[in-house]
């Protein structure tokens, strides 16, 4: 597909999803892309981050305005929720159909995976605009501080999650031994979920808490491989200031947590802790190759995720890839999953953050491949939310806002 049509189909989506207006609970101005018009009417956090660097591609003053909307939800401890419902009237169709976490009506109290500060980063430099960089650090290094104090209980660096949708791969196999799901269907892994937030109810808005109930409380692989690389970002928008260190120093620490206790010799890939005892759960999936976006991974680790992993026509090479589950997995759900997500279907978002990553490492002739996929993926079947590994047949919602970030492959 010629860039021309790849832009004007972004640009379609991106401003027919577009909602501005004032909010009635707190009198904000909001401006923001939802994901879909059907099924997410709100914003949600790493799906606004994708948004705004798409924009930088077509409407700059968009993209600012994006990431000033999420970032104007920042509560004064310095979180930001996962979802926030500036328009309450479309909330009681949504929570009839959803369960979220909440402690205020208007927003959820859970995250998504931190990739603020790169967003930030990536629209301070198309735009260079410095009142939009000043106005953006205090709250950013309150939230990754916030990310720290509430969920790195043992100071490992190493962050958690608390339900599977913080890590914004919701329905993955990896988490089916953790949740007890015993029928593999959404059905079953929305019963799960219920067992896990009422538990978690009477402690809602306490996140030392509930993870000291080590119900569900994973240091997730995609989520501090993402955290490690946009503190990187923050520590370059503080550029001379003192705090760029202490976040610089961070970032080492989560890649050397990550590597030192996420990463199996053996079988060459990274797996996920689950509980304080931090229990190896042994399920490859897309976030296994997550911590390639990290530029000093080493380069051994690099070579060995490449060519064990990514390459491998068994596992991720599929003719459509990088699948979110390799293709060897019991689990593997190619096609439609009905509702049960992120096992086995190709996903702009991860495409984007792993052909970028791969480029970085000096595999361009292999990013270049994803891209092209992941064009043929878009030409054939729109801007889905993901797509068939095999086929490219689109699944899941259409006019999906983040697989815009094909404008920036």
């Amino acid at each position: 597909m010629e860039r021309e049509a790849l832009e004007a189909g972004a640009r379609q989506i991106l401003l027919t999803n577009l909602r501005k207006g004032v909010a009635d609970w707190n009198g904000k101005e909001f401006s923001f892309v939802v994901p879909s018009l059907r099924g997410y009417p709100f914003q949600w956090f790493w799906d606004s981050c994708f948004h705004a660097i798409a924009l930088t591609h077509l409407d700059l003053d968009q993209a600012k305005s994006e990431l000033t909307t999420l970032m104007s939800a920042a509560l004064p401890d310095g979180f930001i929720p996962h979802i926030i419902f500036w328009e309450m009237d479309k909330q009681p169709e949504f929570l009839a159909r959803n369960i979220v976490g909440m402690v205020s009506p208007n927003y959820s109290s859970t995250i998504q995976p931190p990739i603020l500060a790169y967003a930030v980063e990536r629209v301070y430099q198309a735009t260079g605009d410095e009142d939009f960089k000043d106005a953006a650090i205090p709250i950013l290094t309150s939230y990754y501080r916030w990310l720290r104090i509430n969920r790195d209980p043992d100071g490992d660096g190493l962050i958690s999650v608390i339900q599977p949708e913080e890590a914004g791969t919701d329905c993955s196999p990896k988490y089916d031994e953790v949740l007890g799901i015993s029928e593999l269907s959404n059905q079953g892994f929305i019963a799960a979920l219920k067992r896990v937030y009422e538990a978690y109810e009477p402690l809602r808005g306490d996140d030392k808490k509930i993870l000291e109930t080590n119900i569900f409380h994973i240091e997730d692989v995609l989520v501090n491989s993402i955290y490690a690389f946009s503190m990187r970002s923050l520590a370059r928008l503080l550029g001379d200031l003192p705090e760029a260190a202490e976040f610089d120093k961070e970032a080492e620490k989560t890649r050397d947590a990550l590597i030192a206790k996420c990463w199996d010799e053996t079988t060459e890939a990274f797996y996920d802790l689950s509980g304080t005892e931090e229990s190896v759960l042994k399920t490859v999936t897309i976030s296994s190759l997550m911590p390639l976006i990290l530029d000093d991974l080493p380069r051994s680790i690099v070579e060995r995720l490449i060519e064990r992993w990514v390459l491998s026509e068994d596992d991720f090479w599929l003719p459509y890839p990088l699948p979110s589950v390799p293709a060897s997995s019991a689990k593997f759900i190619p096609g439609n999953p009905r509702g049960f997500i992120w096992r086995g279907p190709t996903w702009i978002n991860t495409n984007w953050f792993l052909s970028h990553a791969l480029r970085r490492h000096g595999y361009s002739e292999i990013a270049d491949v994803i891209v092209e996929k992941s064009h043929e993926a878009v030409e054939f079947s729109g801007y889905r939310e993901y797509y068939n590994p095999y086929n490219a047949e689109g699944l899941g919602a259409s006019d999906f806002g983040w697989s815009t970030l094909i404008l920036d492959f």
